[in-house]
């Protein structure tokens, strides 16, 4: 579910909220007041980073089909480090994190008792400006870990830089929240050829439970962007034509769907484009299903000024990155994260 927005003309680079579900902004990145006791985490160090060995076969699928699986990409302590950071994630939300349950809509999704919800599903939104004053663990895994290696070598860029990061929980027990058919790169204000993720499970994950994809469906153009929580289109993106019976399509045979049984620590490379969308989770009571995505760009990855409603990047970084449309996405709140400096 993405954050619904006003639009605004094409020049003006700083998206308004809607008044009824605008989170009330205090200090850039705050979310608590200062007199809460907040959990508190002790620094878990930081795991060796892997060694990656990605063959030529395994990066011309990813441009073949949009997307590959790597198996057990990251190990067992990459695995409890992401566990825990997660954890500081729902303990610590954003701004426009997003508890969902029953009887949640746009009007009441950014109630401040919102954490308090038995949610059946959460997911919020984490920059890296953001991690370095919020969450420290994940700008240090970006920065330290295989991650932008990964993503970079499979989009056969020689650089990748952190857009954002994206934890989705889905609770166990049978919620039905989907995700929709959609692709990301329609949410993004940033354009490009090498622009991709790194979706990682944290939690084994059945067949059913799974993300679905349409192989090579990242090659069919971008839709219009709807809005998770009602399935309205965004506003002002008419250019794009809507997303077509997807179901229809599978049916008759005329696209292909990919998905695969998940380890904790396997990862799904796909490209911005690709067109993909998840069921519920099914499993029993306690066997909660936890992910991350980390979004990337590559050498020809540039800042998108896109006119109409666009959900991503959040207003606050909007602000402060100081790009121009057309712009390569390199800066101190997209940087360059591999190769290492």
């Amino acid at each position: 579910v993405k954050p619904r927005i006003t639009p605004v003309s094409a020049a003006n680079t700083v998206r308004q909220f809607r008044p009824s579900i605008r989170p009330q902004l205090g200090e850039v990145w705050a979310t608590e007041p200062s007199s809460m006791t907040l959990p508190h985490h002790e620094p878990r160090p930081l795991p060796g980073r892997q060694p990656l060995q990605i063959s030529d076969e395994v990066i011309e699928r990813y441009h073949q089909d949009g997307i590959v699986r790597i198996q057990q990409a990251f190990d067992a302590d990459w695995v409890e480090f992401m566990r825990d950071g997660f954890q500081q994630c729902m303990d610590r939300p954003g701004k426009y994190a997003e508890f969902i349950c029953d009887n949640v809509d746009w009007k009441n999704l950014y109630d401040e008792d919102a954490k308090q919800r038995d949610a059946d599903m959460f997911q919020d939104q984490l920059f890296f400006e953001e991690a370095l004053e919020r969450l420290p663990c994940w700008s240090s895994f970006v920065l330290h870990s295989q991650v932008g290696e990964l993503i970079g070598t499979l989009m056969r860029s020689k650089t990748a830089q952190f857009f954002y990061m994206h934890p989705i929980m889905k609770r166990g027990g049978g919620t039905e929240k989907e995700i929709p058919w959609h692709q990301d790169l329609p949410y993004w204000k940033i354009d490009g050829s090498q622009i991709g993720s790194v979706w990682v499970a944290l939690d084994d994950m059945p067949l059913e439970s799974g993300v679905r994809y349409l192989k090579g469906s990242h090659r069919w153009g971008e839709f219009r962007p709807q809005h998770f929580v009602d399935g309205s289109p965004y506003e002002g993106r008419d250019e794009l034509p809507a997303m077509p019976d997807v179901e229809a399509m599978l049916r008759e045979g005329r696209t292909e769907m990919l998905a695969w049984e998940l380890k904790a620590g396997d990862a799904l490379c796909f490209d911005a484009r690709i067109v993909h969308g998840s069921r519920g989770n099914f499993s029993g009571q306690g066997h909660d299903h936890r992910r991350v995505a980390f979004r990337f760009g590559g050498d020809d990855a540039v800042y998108r000024n896109k006119c109409g409603e666009v959900a991503i990047p959040i207003p606050e970084v909007d602000a402060r990155h100081g790009l121009s449309d057309g712009d390569h996405l390199a800066c101190k709140s997209f940087p360059t994260v591999w190769p290492p400096t």
